[in-house]
C-alpha cells in the first residue's frame, strides 16, 4: 500500500529555506539551507516525480501555522544540502 507523502516549505530568519516532507505514518525528512524559493521548489518538482514513481504522490500539506519554534534557530547558514531525517 503507498503511504501519504506531504511536503511543507518553512523560510526562516536568515532568508533561506527549508523543506520538511513527511511520509506517513512517521518518517519526517527535513531539506535545509537552500538560498530561493525556486531552487526548493525544483527540488519539490524532483521529489514528486520520483515519489510519483513509487506510487506514493507528493502533496503540499495544509497548514496555517507557521514552522514550530523548535525547528528555528538563529545560528543557521545558508549551507546547501542540509538532510536531517528523524522517525
Amino acid at each position: 500500500m503507498a503511504r501519504r507523502v506531504y511536503y511543507r516549505i518553512s523560510d526562516r530568519p536568515d532568508g533561506c529555506f527549508d523543506a520538511v516532507v513527511t511520509i506517513e505514518p512517521d518518517t519526517v525528512v527535513r531539506r535545509e539551507g537552500f538560498v530561493s524559493l525556486a531552487e526548493v521548489e525544483d527540488w519539490i518538482e524532483g521529489l514528486r516525480d520520483l515519489m510519483a514513481a513509487l506510487g506514493a504522490p507528493l502533496a503540499q500539506a495544509e497548514s496555517d501555522k507557521g514552522p514550530d519554534r523548535a525547528e528555528i534557530r538563529s545560528d543557521y547558514l545558508c549551507l546547501p544540502g542540509g538532510l536531517r531525517m528523524r522517525r
